[in-house]
């Protein structure tokens, strides 16, 4: 029962990597209530405001994704295209405002489906202004236009530019709150210096390092729901970026979030702007030896209702690539995601574990599918080497995309299983990683396989491989190599080659081997996992007993039976004699060292010297017969005349062959002369 605690602890303690509601809703209502207050300031007792005015862009619009149900303001606010405008007459002491709205967001995703060209030739004049720096937005900076142009290099997928940027600035700035402390939100250069900041500030660096290759982009400001705990608030303002597709529009891009091409539907949009520092409130107010003192705005949200459900277009598969391996050893978790649909698709995909395991790099991983695209993604997991030795333990992994697609595996660990090195999983990453990079790869098929996973090193054990080309590009000097050993070939369209490969023998125990196969245009691996075998041996070590012994004493003799190859001995016999007498024990395998303990008295020995003969019988799993000996002696030479005749008696009984001679001798005699007497009677 404890071994089962354990295993069922290790499931118990995982991580939940359920989508969360604001993911995978189809659609969203939220009601907002927007209000602050400024106080009137005479300078003087005369003083008075004769009129005041509030001008606000801050505020919930009607867009493609966003339905604005209800919108009422107090004291009533004349709308005028992007503002609403609030008036007071003779106000006294103090004036208020307050926006009440209900918004529905639909959870949808902009459908790019063509390749857009980078760098970007022409655009509408009205874009051009988002191409340029601003009082924040400083993307003629130089580190910033050093960075980006280093991120950008040899990109010609606007797309795919983009989202290298996007991931870059997610993964290398963190999010620090101790800015918000500012008046007003940090320069990019310096939060690319400082390499730190809040939501708006990492999108400012972001905006301006699309600026810097000539990517348009504005600065979106609203509201936004998270539960991550880097933020005070779960509802509250937040910052993100609209990227310009020509031929498709403005495409939101959230660096804090990790949404790449698509926002979740608590992305409520309040207004968009060339700079993220640009005001959304203004004041004004006609008066005498007056001021007005203004006050924050106060922003509280709600969730009215949420419906639907919306899948990501996405195939999630993961699973590991080492089943069962040894305590303190390293595995390699690979996620494969397919994007099902014809529009480009992003995700961060996350990863869920048990304490036990730790990662190699960062937990979460961003991925752009192309239209169809299928890639797979890699994680570099360590097992703890403090675990209990008495138990196997099972470790269960989520990896979940966004809104609500994952996918479970697990793999074993015990102390007996076998030890897998980093340098071991970092070839097989590095091998996935090459095969990601070279397009052509998804178009060769490569299959390997052994027919005897177990074998002893002197059978012949051969590894046989196929190779298929099943695209349409003939592919010539294509390298088939395994252990070192390589094969050249060719592959015309829909063509397969069998290649076969000798296994080197040199190293013994499990071992999983890549066969590569690799080209300017492809790189595929196939693994093959086997198991050789040494010939069995066994040894007799750490002989203790006494060179002499007394009549009267009482001592030991112990040996240990020690394995010393890394296949086990089968059939084992152990025999252990002196003269004709023989004491034997059999076990079936030796599968580690095992001790033996003889007690023994000096009366059981006989007179003089007693030599002793240890045999070790033993085969390997195809019947060969393999053994070990080793012999001693000891001295028995404290004994009286009267105890020498006992032992002689002793050793007599003890030795069954001998008692039987003896008896059957005895009989013969006394028949014989039972013979001799009869005929002398007789005659």
């Amino acid at each position: 029962m404890k071994k089962l605690a354990v295993l069922l602890l290790l499931f118990f303690i995982l991580p939940s990597s359920f989508a969360e509601w604001y993911q995978d809703s189809g659609n969203i209502v939220t009601g907002i209530d927007i209000s602050s207050s400024a106080e009137i300031v005479q300078t003087s007792s005369s003083g008075y405001i004769d009129s005041a005015a509030v001008n606000m862009t801050f505020f919930p619009k009607q867009t493609e994704t966003q339905e604005l149900l209800k919108l009422k303001t107090e004291p009533l606010a004349d709308f005028t295209g992007d503002s609403l405008k609030f008036k007071w007459n003779m106000p006294q002491g103090a004036i208020s405002f307050r926006i009440n709205a209900n918004v529905k967001t639909i959870n949808t995703i902009p459908q790019v489906r063509q390749k857009i060209s980078f760098p970007i030739n022409d655009l509408p004049k009205e874009i051009v202004v988002y191409t340029m720096p601003s009082e924040t937005i400083d993307s003629n900076d130089e580190a910033i236009v050093k960075i980006a142009s280093e991120l950008a290099k040899g990109e010609d997928d606007l797309y795919a530019a983009v989202f290298k940027i996007a991931d870059w600035t997610k993964n290398n700035i963190n999010y620090n709150l101790s800015t918000l402390t500012a008046d007003v939100s940090q320069k990019a250069s310096w939060v690319l210096e400082n390499r730190q900041g809040v939501c708006d500030e990492l999108t400012s660096l972001f905006i301006a390092l699309l600026r810097a290759v000539g990517i348009p982009a504005r600065f979106v400001s609203g509201l936004s729901y998270t539960e991550s705990e880097l933020f005070p608030e779960k509802w509250g303002p937040h910052g993100w970026a609209e990227v310009y597709f020509p031929d498709y529009g403005w495409v939101p891009f959230d660096v804090t979030y990790g949404e790449f091409g698509w926002v979740d539907p608590t992305h409520i949009k309040f207004k968009d702007s060339v700079d993220s520092d640009e005001p959304s409130t203004y004041y004004s107010w006609i008066g005498r030896n007056a001021d007005l003192k203004t006050n924050k705005l106060d922003i509280n949200a709600e969730l009215i209702e949420k419906t639907g459900y919306y899948k990501a277009p996405l195939n999630l598969e993961s699973s590991s690539l080492k089943q069962s391996v040894g305590f303190g050893s390293y595995n390699l978790l690979e996620a494969d995601v397919e994007n099902l649909n014809d529009f480009y698709f992003a995700t961060e995909l996350k990863l869920s574990r048990p304490k036990e395991v730790s990662v190699t790099g960062p937990e979460a991983k961003s991925i752009l599918l192309l239209p169809r695209e299928r890639k797979k993604v890699f994680w570099t997991l360590k097992i703890s080497d403090d675990l209990d030795s008495r138990y196997s333990y099972t470790f269960p992994l989520v990896v979940s995309a966004s809104n609500g697609i994952k996918s479970e595996t697990s793999f074993a660990s015990g102390a007996r299983e076998r030890f897998v090195s980093f340098s071991e999983i970092k070839q097989a990453a590095d091998l996935f990683e090459e095969e990601k990079e070279k397009k052509y790869s998804g178009n060769v098929l490569l299959g390997c396989s052994i027919p005897k996973p177990e074998f002893y090193g002197y059978e012949d054990v051969n590894v046989y491989c196929t190779a298929k080309n099943t695209g349409n590009i003939y592919l010539e000097g294509i390298d088939v190599c395994f252990e070192g050993k390589c094969e050249k070939m060719s592959l015309g369209i829909s063509q397969s080659k069998n290649v076969t490969f000798g296994i080197k023998k040199t190293e013994f125990g499990f071992r999983e081997v890549p066969v590569t196969l690799r080209s300017d245009l492809v790189s595929k691996a196939s693994y093959v996992a086997f198991k050789i075998n040494d010939a069995p041996e066994i040894s007799i070590k750490e002989l203790e007993f006494p060179a002499n012994a007394g009549y009267g004493e009482n001592f030991t003799v112990s040996f240990i039976l020690a394995k010393e190859s890394f296949s086990n001995p089968k059939n084992v016999e152990v025999i252990f004699a002196r003269g004709g007498f023989e004491k034997k024990w059999s076990m079936n395998e030796l599968a580690e060292n095992r001790k033996f303990v003889l007690d023994f008295a000096g009366r059981q020995l006989k007179y003089g010297k007693n030599n002793y003969k240890i045999s070790v019988n033993y085969f390997d799993g195809l019947g060969k017969k393999y053994s070990a000996n080793r012999e001693f002696s000891i001295d028995l030479t404290d004994a009286t005349m009267p105890q020498r005749a006992l032992l002689w008696f002793n050793n007599l009984e003890q030795s069954l062959e001998t008692v039987v001679i003896m008896i059957s001798i005895v009989g013969i005699v006394f028949l014989i002369l039972i013979g001799w007497v009869w005929r002398k009677r007789r005659y």
